[in-house]
This record gives C-alpha cells, sequence and structure tokens, in this order.
C-alpha cells in the first residue's frame, strides 16, 4: 500500500509537470498580431496589445505585419514581452508632432526596469525630414535627447535584465538610435543604424553586453559609444560615415567607436560613479573613414583592442556608390545606405593573390591624350599609372620604373594642312626619369619630313629628306619605390639526432613554402589583396601577417620534421611579391643533444629529496605501529 501509495504521488507529479511544460508552450507561442490602423496614433493599438501580452504570460510576444505604423506618441514596452514586426513594417513618426519625444521618453521606451524582452524584425523611421530642425537642438534634459527610437534600462539600484534588440532597420531620427542604460545581459546584433544624429548604438552603465554584427552609418557624434560598461564585447560591426541630406546635423563629425570611463555626463544619465569601464574587447569590426576618429578611447581597465579592419571609404567612388550629398529629390532612403554598406562588403570581398604581377596594357584604358601642336607634329604623354603596383605598410612600390603604363599619342600637325610637302615617318621614344621624387616621362618624337619642290622638267617631286626632333613631357609624383627584392635565398637547418629543425629568413618575402616527403606547410607574412585605382589601374594591398598553414609541425619560424634530413625529399620556395625563388643553399649545423639536459644545481636537490621522503616515509610507519 505504501508503495502504491509512492508510486501514484510520482504519476500525480509527471502529470502535473507536463501540464506546466504545455501551458508555457502554449503561451510562448501566444502571439497578438496587428497591422496599421490609419490613424496617426498606431501606439495606442500597440501599447494595449503590449499590456495583453504582459499580462498573459512570460514569453507572449506582438507582431506588426506589413505596413507604415504612424505615431505621435511613445510605445511602452513591459517585461516578458517580445515585440516583433516584418520586415516591411514601419513604425514612423507622425510629421505633424509635438517633442513627446524627449528626455527619457523615445519612440520605443519603458516605465520600469524593464526585464527579459526582444524587440526585432521591424523598421522604425524617426522622419526628420518633416519635423522642425530645430527639434534637432532640444536641451530639455541634455543634450541630444530628442527623439531616441528606442531608450530601455533600468535604474542605479535596480538593472534592467536580458534586453535583446536585433534585425532592426533603425533611420532618419535627431538622437540615437538604441539607447540602453543601467542594465545587465544586452545583445544588440544584426541592425542597420542610417542617419541617428547622437549616437547609433549607446550602452551607458551595462554590464554583460554584446554589439555584433551592425551596419550603423553615422553622422555626428558616435557610430556606438560605451560609456562606463563592463564585461562587453563589440565585434563584427561595421561603422560607416553617413554622407547623405543631414537635416541640421553636422555631418561627418561622428567617431566610429567611443569607449568612456565618465564620472557623470549631462542630465538623466549623471549618476555614473562606482561603475568604471572594464574588460572590454574590440574586435573584427570595420572602420570606413569616419568623420573623427575610428576608435576614441578614453580610459578604463583591461580594454582589448585588437583584429580590426580600416577601410578607406574613398575606395567607393570607384565602384559607382556615391557617398556624398544628394537631392531633396533624392532622399537618404534606408536603401542609400545599405547600397554603401555592400560596397563595403565588396572591397572587403576583394580578390587575394599570391603574387602583385598585373598585366595591363595602355589600350585597357579609355584615356583620351589631347595633341599638343609642335612644329611638324602634334603629340602627348600620359602617365596612366604602374603595372605591378603593390602597397605595404602605406608605401607604394613598383618592380621597376619600366612598369609605368604610358600612353602616348603623335600625330601630323592638322595645323599644316595647307603645307606643300609630307612626313615620311615618325620615330617615338620615352624615356623616364626620377628626380626629387616626381618621375617624368620625356617622349621623343623624330619627324623624317620632305618638302614638295619642281624639278628642271616642271615635275613636282619630293626633296631632300629632313629630321626634326619634338619633346613632350608629363610627370607622376609621388613616384614609387623600386622595391628591393633578394636575388637568392638562403635556409638554415640543424639537425639533430632524432629530428631536424629548417627556417627560411623572412625579409622581402610574402611567404616560404615547405615541402618534404609529402607534406607541406607554408609560413605567410604578407597576404595580398587586389584593388584599383580612381583610374581603373590594378594595384595589390599587402597586409602584415603571421600565419602557418599545412601539415608540418612549426614552432615559431622553424619547421620540425622527425628523423634524419633527406635533401632528395626537401623543397622549400621562397616567394616575393614578383617572383618565386626555389631555395638551394643551406646553412647546415649538427647539434647533439644537451650535455646537461638537468641543471647542476638540480641533482643535488633530487638526492636530498630522496632522503627527506624516505625520512618521512619512516616515522609515518612508526607512528601507525604506535
Amino acid at each position: 500500500m505504501h508503495i502504491k501509495k509512492k508510486t501514484l504521488l510520482r504519476q500525480l507529479l509527471f502529470i502535473l509537470l507536463l501540464f506546466i511544460y504545455l501551458s508555457q508552450i502554449g503561451l510562448a507561442g501566444e502571439q497578438i498580431v496587428l497591422s496599421p490602423d490609419g490613424t496617426n496614433s498606431n501606439q495606442n493599438q500597440i501599447n494595449e496589445a503590449i499590456k495583453q501580452a504582459a499580462s498573459s504570460a512570460k514569453g507572449a510576444s506582438v507582431f506588426l505585419t506589413e505596413g507604415v505604423y504612424t505615431v505621435d506618441n511613445t510605445i511602452i514596452m513591459k517585461s516578458n514581452v517580445r515585440l516583433l514586426g516584418d520586415s516591411n513594417a514601419i513604425v514612423k513618426v507622425w510629421g505633424g508632432s509635438s517633442q513627446w519625444f524627449k528626455g527619457k521618453v523615445g519612440v520605443i521606451s519603458c516605465k520600469e526596469s524593464i526585464k527579459n524582452v526582444e524587440i526585432a524584425g521591424f523598421q522604425m523611421d524617426g522622419n526628420i525630414a518633416n519635423l522642425p530642425k530645430s527639434y534637432a537642438n532640444s536641451r530639455s534634459d541634455t543634450r541630444h535627447d530628442c527623439e531616441k527610437l528606442i531608450i530601455l534600462g533600468g535604474y542605479s539600484n535596480d538593472f534592467a535584465e536580458n534586453i535583446k534588440i536585433h534585425d532592426m532597420k533603425l533611420y532618419n531620427s535627431f538622437s540615437d538610435g538604441i539607447y540602453i542604460i543601467y542594465a545587465d545581459g544586452v545583445s544588440c546584433y544584426s541592425n542597420i543604424i542610417s542617419n541617428c544624429q547622437h549616437e547609433g548604438i549607446y550602452l551607458s552603465v551595462v554590464k554583460n553586453g554584446h554589439i555584433h554584427d551592425n551596419k550603423i552609418a553615422g553622422i555626428t557624434s558616435d557610430c556606438a559609444r560605451l560609456d562606463n560598461c563592463q564585461k562587453c564585447l563589440i565585434e563584427n560591426n561595421i561603422f560607416f560615415s553617413y554622407g547623405g541630406e543631414s537635416y541640421g546635423a553636422y555631418k561627418h563629425g561622428e567617431n566610429g567607436l567611443q569607449i568612456a570611463d565618465a564620472g557623470s555626463s549631462h542630465g538623466y544619465n549623471a549618476v555614473k560613479k562606482g561603475h568604471p569601464t572594464k574588460d572590454i574587447e574590440v574586435r573584427y569590426n570595420t572602420f570606413s573613414d569616419p568623420g573623427l576618429k575610428a576608435i576614441w578611447y578614453h580610459g578604463g581597465e583591461n580594454v582589448y583592442i585588437h583584429d580590426n579592419e580600416f577601410v578607406d571609404a574613398s575606395k567607393l567612388e570607384t565602384m559607382g556608390v556615391s557617398i556624398g550629398d544628394i537631392s531633396i529629390d533624392n532622399q537618404p532612403t534606408l536603401e542609400m545606405t545599405e547600397k554603401v554598406f555592400d560596397s563595403i562588403f565588396d572591397i572587403l570581398d576583394l580578390e587575394f593573390v599570391d603574387n602583385g604581377t598585373t598585366e595591363q596594357t595602355p589600350e585597357d584604358f579609355n584615356y583620351e591624350i589631347v595633341e599638343t601642336e609642335k612644329g611638324k607634329v602634334a603629340g602627348g604623354i600620359k602617365i596612366i599609372g604602374f603595372n605591378n603596383m603593390i602597397k605595404i605598410e602605406n608605401k607604394t612600390y613598383v618592380s621597376s620604373l619600366d612598369d609605368a603604363i604610358i600612353k602616348t599619342s603623335v600625330i601630323r600637325n592638322p595645323s599644316l594642312d595647307g603645307w606643300a610637302g609630307g612626313i615620311a615617318d615618325i620615330d617615338e621614344n620615352v624615356n623616364l626619369t626620377v628626380e626629387n621624387g616626381t618621375l617624368k616621362a620625356t617622349l621623343t618624337a623624330k619627324a623624317t619630313w620632305y618638302n614638295m619642290k619642281t624639278n628642271s622638267k616642271g615635275q613636282k617631286v619630293k626633296g631632300k629628306l629632313k629630321t626634326s626632333e619634338y619633346i613632350f613631357t608629363d610627370t607622376y609624383s609621388p613616384a614609387p619605390n623600386v622595391l628591393q627584392q633578394p636575388e637568392k635565398v638562403q635556409g638554415i637547418i640543424y639537425q639533430y639526432p632524432t629530428y631536424f629543425t629548417l627556417k627560411v629568413p623572412s625579409d622581402g618575402l610574402t611567404k616560404v613554402l615547405y615541402e618534404y616527403d609529402g607534406n607541406h606547410s607554408e609560413h605567410i607574412f604578407l597576404v595580398g589583396a587586389r584593388n584599383t585605382t580612381e583610374s581603373g589601374v590594378k594595384f595589390t594591398e599587402y597586409s602584415e601577417l603571421e600565419h602557418w598553414d599545412g601539415d608540418v609541425t612549426n614552432q615559431a619560424d622553424w619547421v620540425q620534421i622527425p628523423g634524419r634530413l633527406n635533401p632528395d625529399k626537401l623543397k622549400v620556395t621562397a616567394y616575393t611579391p614578383y617572383k618565386e625563388i626555389e631555395v638551394k643553399k643551406y646553412k647546415a649545423y649538427n647539434k647533439e643533444a644537451p650535455d646537461e639536459p638537468i641543471a647542476w644545481w638540480f641533482k643535488p636537490s633530487l638526492g636530498l629529496l630522496g632522503v627527506i621522503v624516505f625520512y618521512l616515509r619512516r616515522k609515518w610507519d612508526l607512528f601507525r605501529r604506535t
């Protein structure tokens, strides 16, 4: 009977737990679906839905279907609610709005220390093109406080928790795209933020924050900012300078990322003491020509910044992407920002190459020379650029000055149409010289010509041939340096009793390929990416690298291979930006095992240790017997 009772109790407990679990699944799946109501006050229906979701159960959600949800007051988030939407659902500020969105009141705000919320999937349009520009200069509570699109958080004595904002498109607002204050556990990822005229993403007194995979076009202040944050990771973002219509804001006044350790700031965010900046990591981000600094770092403890890319945004112009001002008829829509971002990805997705050799001819370039008339001819010369041009540490090199790509044109002088003579031949010669860092190309044109004369029979015949020389020049500054490359490369081998080690010095090399008995490893020092100049000239931009790839064991600069060296199995190839060199000469050294693998002072210590162990063991045995 007692066993039956325990069994029945277990069954009842199982059924109860199963009921609770299934009920939670049902509530988590509960979703309130909305469509635009056709008014300028769509926040009313959204707020009512959020209240229902918050009161029904943890994890309930509100979903905005496609359409424009015009709002003239704030949307109030509540804890344990997910506000989701279709990618074509747009929450848009009404153009006739007063400044209801000031201070801690944003387009989406909260009135509690928010817990367990998620905002994802839809768009928010601050509509600043149809609002007074004076709103941008509001000073009601603090600077740049007018029209934060999303502001969530808690209080200094009651932190918000577990906030996720992702896959949003936030654009055209006078203030921040996302502002989080006093929170623990914040994730902002996969958002596109364009023309938010204070901060794109602003974390203030946040612990355990993660900002990643966002694309942010900043215009004033910063693309992203961390004030007095702890244990935060910023990675895989693109920070870009917005260049469209500003609607009154100061363009290109932004930093890519600001990290501050401040005791206080303006207005409602004044209390920062007791929350010092520490344990911040910034990695794998792309900074593309911010207006001010890529990273503005004020201070903090254990702030680790590494492995970030810095891309020259002027390259976008060569790809047909305008990043300058646009007209009122072509306003800076979100699509413009997305197009720029796509172009950045194109830049980052460059063609990676093993060498810097390019093969372009003057005929590859659509450049028409305007000839200058001189004597019997008209001519001109133009230095288009260089084949085999490379950049290493912002210095430009070529393999030789003969790499210059030059277009020339020499024709009969059009002004000689009435001249009773002719040109038999024009011989062209180009000479290159460098003086004071400027490359000068000199085209010498030798024209062999004749006059027509009348002979004794009254016939028109060619006169004696004459030669005239004409000079045309062009310059290119600064002239690229000629890369100094090794002609021969020598390796070093250390042969030990049971293995050997081998290395090739890296000076002037991009990589070394080690091959032995069917195995191989590459030691890479420079990696090259193909790009083009504004004139369409291909060049290779090298970045320094320290990387091993392959199956041969390596340690530091050396490969280590077991056994005795068999020269017939070894092949080593060194690469420069322009050629490959088979390494055939080595300095070889025989190395024996160390004579003293154990330090001299350690041997007596081993003996003394043995004596102590023996003594203690005897004492222990005596103790056990007593």
